[in-house]
């Protein structure tokens, strides 16, 4: 019985197979790579790029940077950034990518995400900028020497939906911005 509440709660929220394998095939015929920093996402981002066969091929790594604190110490995003604009801000984000361009500079995409899933409850301690609502969500993505940055709302109301969706707003942004660029060369 468990077994089919989880196959209909999973078919009912994440994205379609054929999407992140479409976005696979992309980086493959492209011969790219990518490589990620997640903060909102919790390492979401990675797990749905290895879902598919051959992920293997195109998915580097990911670093789960979930605490402010890990960001500036494994991806050396400055301190005064994240007290000035916080840790979810498009600041920390490019920030966040820059780190990962150090750490792994043999991807081809580098790719930053930060956002608010949920806000804390009074007693966490953990301050969220009140100028982010709850579904906003900061992009970062580098590719052939340009930042790319992405910043939207989205309005999946529970947390893991919230989450779902910005996994999905970055494969897409990631697949217009590559195919955007590559035809520009093709012409």
């Amino acid at each position: 019985m468990m077994k089919k509440k989880m196959l209909k709660r999973f078919k009912n929220t994440l994205m379609e197979n054929d999407k992140v394998e479409n976005f696979k095939k992309l980086l493959v015929d492209k011969g790219l790579t990518i490589v990620c920093a997640e903060s909102m996402t919790a390492g979401l981002l990675a797990s749905t790029i290895a879902s598919v066969d051959g992920a293997s091929s195109v998915l580097i790594g990911s670093i789960v940077t979930y605490d402010p604190k890990f960001k500036i110490a494994i991806l050396d995003v400055d301190p005064k950034t994240i007290e000035t604009h916080t840790a979810e801000s498009m600041q920390t984000t490019i920030e966040m990518t820059n780190g990962l361009k150090k750490l792994y500079p043999i991807a081809s995409i580098f790719v930053s995400i930060t956002g608010v899933a949920s806000l804390p409850k009074d007693d966490s301690g953990y301050k969220i900028d009140v100028k982010n609502e709850l579904g906003q969500i900061y992009v970062s993505i580098s590719y052939n020497d340009k930042m790319f940055e992405k910043s939207i709302v989205l309005n999946g109301g529970e947390r893991n939906v919230i989450r779902e969706q910005a996994v999905e707003y970055i494969l897409d942004s990631i697949m217009e911005i590559v195919n955007s660029l590559e035809s520009k060369y093709e012409n």
